[in-house]
């Protein structure tokens, strides 16, 4: 399982980014699925914003992942997505 390797040592921006173009959608898709605006949506996956629990819950529902399989290596801080 190479890729999987390649996943789980990817930040957790790049998880967002390979989880969204595997379910082949564009950041606006992916960003209405996660209750945001595509500009937000970038911002995560560019790591400029780190989401808030309520987004990340958002995420984890919208693309039907555990929080800890995207965000399990980063402590994300509660900050204004």
């Amino acid at each position: 399982m190479k890729i999987m390797k390649l996943y789980l040592k990817a930040p957790w921006n790049k998880r967002l980014e390979i989880i969204r173009v595997a379910l082949d959608l564009s950041q606006s898709e992916a960003a209405e699925m996660c209750n945001t605006n595509q500009r937000t949506y970038w911002s995560w996956e560019k790591g400029v914003n780190k989401p808030i629990k309520n987004s990340r819950r958002a995420i984890t529902r919208a693309f039907l992942v555990l929080e800890e399989e995207i965000f399990s290596d980063e402590n994300i801080i509660e900050t204004d997505n």
